[in-house]
């Protein structure tokens, strides 16, 4: 489990400083479009993998703490937070994290894009939340 967390925690810490990248500013220095929009896509990348990552972390951490076996995504958040180990806001957060995540795979508009990317920062907060929660819970 051990190596499951660090991999999600090295992921979130990545993830977290993309998401709080300040676009506009990254936009003037760098001048180009087709670079802006390359770290866009990246950016979007590195949430579908973290998104991933943290679901199946809470995974293995309910099957090695409580014996929870689920297999979909939205099933193991909601024994996350039946198990006490998320709060409310934090539980729709990720059922959140998880549906923006499918859309991401599925959408070609420009405009959910910008919508999801808009959210990052606020991912990026929820996964170090819970990051910490399933070291201190893991221990």
């Amino acid at each position: 489990m051990d190596v499951r967390i660090r991999a999600f925690q090295d992921a979130t810490s990545a993830f977290a400083y993309l998401a709080r990248l300040d676009m506009t500013e990254l936009t003037r220095i760098l001048g180009d479009e087709r670079l802006v929009d390359g770290m866009q896509n990246g950016r979007a990348q590195k949430f579908e993998y973290t998104t991933e990552l943290c679901w199946k972390t809470i995974k293995i951490f309910l099957r090695e703490k409580d014996g929870v076996d689920e297999a979909s995504p939205k099933k193991i958040i909601k024994s996350y937070f039946l198990g006490g180990y998320a709060t409310e806001d934090d539980y729709l957060l990720l059922l959140e994290a998880v549906e923006d995540r499918t859309r991401l795979c599925h959408i070609y508009d420009a405009e959910t894009f910008g919508a999801i990317l808009a959210r990052l920062p606020g991912y990026a907060a929820l996964f170090e939340r819970v990051c910490a929660q399933l070291i201190k819970d893991g221990e």
